[in-house]
């Protein structure tokens, strides 16, 4: 095979534009140069998805034959075509010649054909027009040809719908030749382009947009990682619509910056850190008129326009230069054709890079439009009208009427950009016309919103407005009895999360109980101290306040409760009572979808609570499609709340634990605990960072594991410390795995602190875990944690105590004489059943408890992760599909993990376990 790259052609690592411009409104026409094959190392690197390669592939075998690809600019259909030819040229058994024409070069270059015999030739120097276009191919050929003349040869010709007519004609007779293989591309097709060949040897392909395999492909081999976060990966292909240029652009952008993270192979963008810069946008300032670029900023700024009178307002020639550009273009929204930006990153980074002047002029020109458009017409007659004037008014400054405000922040309070409704439930919380009601309603929405987005100067100033509109006697006798006390309870709960005085709170709450005129009133106060209490982790008086199981018959009462439930189906959780929480939070869920206005936080909060029930009962296939339900319904909106509250996340991230997929645990630990540090409005973040802690243990990670250790023991008020048990449970695990000599006191002062706080299930895991690293337990500590069992639903209990009676025997511990201390006769029992099976232990790892392997130096993460399936007696099928990664894969790291171990299979893989465990040195306090 021989390969030939004439004319200046280049091959860069980035689907780059087909055309040399970038895809439709990406960036300023230009020229590449640069000699055969340059960057050409760079650019094999990147995937082509196969389906694709291998259609053009077939399409383009037959002799003489012509391929067109059609798609849009961007998409790498340009590189598509070259390695399709160089995969045809593999495989023919002879010698191929390819030859890659270099893309259409600008009029101002100097440079007059793709058919020039050198890329420097300007016009002069080589006169096409003195040439016929049959001598032209002639000379063509002799060209191709003069390295073998014999030799078969596959013509590459990108962007042909932006040839000269002359190498248009050049390259029609070439068709005819039949002579050679030709791959053509082209956005669209046009009557010259069907010129170019006729006949059954003529295919055209469509080319389009990458799916999300594809994206997540293609984003992989450019950024060098095994896999993308699905989250990041669903935004980026979104804003891109799948254009890999586009899907470039948001990749490199996020790594420029440092926004881009890495961790145990994967990459990701937080949501929060999802920027678009304006710089792409601005490459076009070169190719558009003045009036082009105004009338572009106008349409991003305005998008989607469907109103005559901003149409009017600009410029004609404009707007057509940028249609037939593709820079704008129409599209049909509710059957009614809108005017909007050729691509949604365009349109994003056009945004970004206008200043802020420029911003209010463009609002303020649009609101003035819109409002003269309306011909005296009340907007609130039209919804989308109404929104419209309100969100560019109030950002131009206008004096907007109030009852336009308030219809539109009405309009949008069932879902919208979370951003826009706190803008305008600012404006209408500090707004003059607005009675006490509309007022202290706005402000309640602005403070949970400013929390969830992590915006603290919005919160604290809703805050302090809230403090104004209860200190006004007024405004107070304007709002019905439980606004007053839903603003009340706000500041209370706001005030413990901030680190105020507890007590001090809950003495407000007794004062506003004495002055409750209704049940509804009362139910939220005890809801309010139920959630005070467990977020400050005084979860025993946080159950003694919790509402009763059953549910009450007034809807508006249960609605009251809602918030209560959640804490109380977090402190059912860790005392046992699965069935009992899951139930609660499924029924509070399911009422907070009802009503006239839905609370999603409270709705996201109960699905996290069931999800968590699921999940600590070891029911992972319920775990998972409560998780799968909760994320396709955040994936449905793009304003959802759960986008911010990261609780959907951290249900992924305890999944991952309790299944083991431990280097999946530790990289999206990573990811939520990035992002947490921007916003954490559940206060997670130090429950996220004992399970990272968990998860690196495993992997063999320890420095990093201390860190996150660390970072575990200090909890900020929230759903952290309502969940004490767990988050305390998973660092003593961790310190398990890390052979911690303190880990047999930390277990027992966990057991003592969950029997004060009445949590048997998790004074029964710290008891378990405490026997297990002092390999003992004593006939009354058997007794006591068969009582502990006994309250625990479901199998868990049980197999804990059935271990803990297994090591008791092995430690010959079975009789009150035992006390715990380890004999010749027990050691020499412990050591004669070192090799037999455990069940218990797989029982334990089933159910989400993985016990410590013993030490073995020398594996890397992988092969840890590996071997602990393996010992546990998994196939490799199994623990392929639990890794997502290949059997074949599997077997390579069990290879190298027997060399090290010294064992040489399966079966003495287990055995090396089970004796090592059995006699690994216990951890001992200090």
């Amino acid at each position: 095979m021989r390969i030939s790259l004439p004319l200046g052609a280049c091959a860069t690592p980035l689907p780059e534009s087909d055309s040399g411009q970038g895809p439709r409104g990406f960036g300023a026409r230009r020229e590449r140069h640069g000699g055969a094959g340059a960057g050409r190392s760079g650019r094999e690197r990147i995937a082509v998805p196969r389906r694709r390669l291998r259609d053009v592939v077939e399409t383009a075998r037959a002799e003489g034959s012509v391929t067109l690809l059609l798609g849009e600019a961007g998409n790498g259909k340009g590189y598509l075509a070259e390695q399709a030819a160089l995969a045809l040229a593999h495989e023919h058994p002879g010698v191929v010649s390819v030859h890659v024409l270099p893309r259409p070069p600008r009029p101002a270059s100097g440079i007059a054909s793709v058919f020039a015999a050198d890329a420097s030739q300007s016009a002069g120097e080589h006169a096409l027009g003195d040439a016929s276009p049959a001598d032209r191919v002639e000379e063509v050929r002799a060209t191709i040809g003069r390295a073998d003349p014999a030799a078969p040869v596959i013509l590459v010709a990108p962007d042909i719908d932006e040839y000269s007519p002359q190498d248009l004609r050049i390259l029609t007779e070439l068709a005819r030749t039949r002579a050679l293989r030709i791959i053509a591309t082209a956005r669209q097709l046009s009557s010259a382009i069907e010129r170019v060949g006729s006949g059954p040897q003529v295919r055209r392909l469509t080319v389009g947009p990458l799916d999300l395999e594809e994206s997540a492909l293609f984003l992989c081999t450019m950024l060098g990682v095994d896999r993308i976060d699905p989250d990041t990966l669903r935004r980026w292909h979104t804003v891109s619509g799948g254009n890999g240029y586009a899907l470039a652009v948001l990749a490199l952008a996020a790594d420029r910056s440092g926004e881009l993270r890495r961790s145990h192979g994967t990459a990701w963008a937080a949501r929060l850190h999802d920027v678009v810069t304006g710089e792409y946008a601005h490459l076009l300032a070169d190719s558009c008129t003045d009036e082009e670029w105004r009338a572009l900023e106008f349409v991003a700024q305005a998008e989607p326009i469907i109103e005559t009178a901003l149409l009017r307002s600009v410029d004609a020639g404009a707007l057509t230069a940028l249609f037939e550009r593709g820079l704008v273009v129409t599209q049909s929204r509710s059957g009614t054709p809108s005017l909007t930006l050729g691509h949604p990153l365009l349109a994003a980074s056009l945004r970004a890079g206008i200043s802020p002047v420029r911003r209010i002029e463009l609002d303020d020109r649009i609101f003035v439009l819109l409002d003269e458009d309306r011909a005296g017409v009340d907007p609130v007659l039209d919804t989308e009208r109404l929104i419209r004037l309100v969100v560019f008014g109030t950002a131009a400054g206008r004096n907007v009427p109030f009852a336009w405000i308030w219809r539109a922040f009405e309009s949008m309070a069932t879902g919208g950009d979370p951003r826009l409704l706190l803008r305008l439930a600012r404006v209408i919380a500090a707004h003059t016309d607005a009675d006490g009601a509309q007022a202290g309603s706005a402000a309640l929405r602005a403070v949970r919103i400013a929390r969830l987005l992590g915006d603290e100067p919005s919160r604290r100033g809703t805050l302090d407005r809230i403090e104004e509109l209860l200190d006004d006697a007024q405004r107070r006798d304007e709002m019905p009895a439980t606004l007053e006390i839903g603003l009340a309870t706000t500041v209370a709960r706001e005030r413990v999360r901030d680190g105020g005085d507890l007590d001090a709170v809950l003495r407000d709450l007794d004062a506003l109980e004495v002055r409750a005129s209704n049940d509804a009133a009362m139910a939220m106060l005890g809801s309010t101290r139920v959630h005070v209490l467990a977020y400050t982790g005084r979860l025993r008086e946080a159950a003694d306040a919790c509402p009763p199981l059953e549910l009450s018959p007034d809807l508006g009462i249960e609605w009251a409760r809602s918030p209560g439930r959640a804490m109380a189906s977090l402190i059912l959780e860790q005392r046992g009572a699965f069935e009992d929480a899951v139930a609660s939070a499924e029924h509070a869920q399911a009422l907070s979808r009802l009503g006239p206005r839905s609370r999603s936080d409270l709705v996201d909060i109960h699905g996290f609570c069931t999800l968590l029930g699921y999940w600590v009962s070891g029911s992972r296939e319920s775990a998972r499609r409560v998780y799968e339900e909760l994320s396709g319904q955040a994936s449905a909106d793009a304003h959802a709340e759960a986008h911010y509250s990261g609780l959907v996340e951290v249900g992924a991230m305890l999944l991952a634990v309790q299944e083991g997929r431990w280097t999946e645990a530790a990289a999206s630990g990573d990811r939520l605990a990035d992002r947490l540090g921007a916003s954490d409005p559940y206060s997670l973040a130090p429950l996220v960072q004992a399970a990272i802690a968990l998860a690196l243990a495993v992997l063999g990670e320890r420095d990093p594991a201390l860190r996150a250790l660390a970072a575990s023991e200090s909890p900020e008020r929230g759903v952290a410390l309502a969940l004490s048990g767990h988050r305390r449970m998973l660092a003593l695990r961790a310190r398990q795995w890390l052979r911690d000599p303190n880990a047999v006191t930390g277990a027992a002062d966990i057991a003592e602190w969950a029997a004060q706080e009445h949590l048997p299930y998790i004074e029964l895991l710290a008891r378990h875990a405490r026997a297990f690293e002092s390999r003992s337990a004593t006939s009354d500590e058997l007794a006591h944690v068969r009582h502990l069992a006994s309250r625990v639903d479901g199998p868990l209990g049980a197999a804990l105590v059935s271990h803990m009676q297994r090591l008791a025997r092995a430690d010959g511990a079975g009789s009150a004489a035992g006390g715990g201390v380890r004999s010749r006769a027990g050691t020499a029992a412990g050591q004669q059943s070192a090799g037999q099976d455990e069940p218990e232990i797989r029982l334990l790892a089933d159910l989400g408890v993985w016990l410590p392997l013993p030490p073995a130096g020398g594996l890397t993460p992988r092969e840890r992760e590996v071997v602990l399936l393996a010992a546990l007696g998994y196939s490799s099928r199994f623990i392929a599909e639990r890794l997502s990664i290949s059997a074949r894969t599997v077997e390579t790291h069990l290879s190298h993990a027997f060399g090290k171990i010294g064992v040489e299979n399966r079966d003495e893989l287990r055995e090396w376990v089970a004796r090592n465990r059995s006699v690994m040195a216990p951890a001992k306090s200090t």
